[in-house]
């Protein structure tokens, strides 16, 4: 009797552990299709197909080629690291150009401040060759500058003393020198803004 009930009481256990290794068959299948492990499902899907009944139920995927899909996308890659490495040539060239327009820019400039320099030592020179003149008799000042054939001259050194002074000189010039300077003296007035 002990052991018709030893028998009865594994019933159940082995009942529990069958329907435990069906539950654990079925879930590994499932598994298998939902993740198209080795392309078990795409095959099996085909094999159903081909059943009259089951034909207008079942849709198969097309068959990805992961050989060509590779292939694509590589060509892709590689087309893309191609514009890449132009893109960076180009970015290179212009960087190199910058840095020469801005090596031209800074020697413009050093010219520039050099010539500032130089027209302020001239303008300086100017001003103390007008106050040369100014402190002179304006008769003796009017006999040397009647002497100088360059108006612009002239100009430069009447235009740097006061008025008075300049025009006690003026009228100490020859009066077609002083003619003529005054005719120059007008068309600057004149263009200027």
């Amino acid at each position: 009797m002990q052991k018709e009930e030893t028998g009865n009481e594994r019933r159940p256990l082995r009942l529990i552990i069958i329907i435990f290794i069906a539950i654990f068959i079925i879930l590994v299948v499932g598994l298998l299709f939902y993740f198209n492990i080795g392309g078990i499902s795409n095959h099996t899907l085909k094999y159903f197909s081909n059943i009259p009944i089951l034909k207008g139920l079942i849709q198969v995927k097309p068959t990805t080629n992961y050989a060509d899909e590779l292939k694509k996308l590589t060509s892709e890659l590689n087309t893309k690291q191609k514009e890449l490495q132009n893109a960076e040539i180009s970015l290179s060239d212009k960087q190199k150009q910058i840095d020469e327009l801005q090596l031209q820019l800074q020697k413009q400039q050093n010219e520039l401040n050099s010539l500032k320099v130089q027209v302020n030592s001239k303008k300086t020179d100017l001003k103390t060759l007008a106050t040369y003149y100014e402190n002179m008799d304006p008769q003796n000042a009017a006999n040397i500058l009647n002497q100088i054939t360059d108006n612009n001259i002239l100009i430069g050194i009447l235009g740097n003393m006061n008025k008075d002074n300049a025009s006690k000189i003026l009228e100490q010039l020859d009066p077609k020198k002083a003619a003529d300077i005054t005719k120059i003296l007008y068309t600057n007035a004149s263009t200027m803004p």
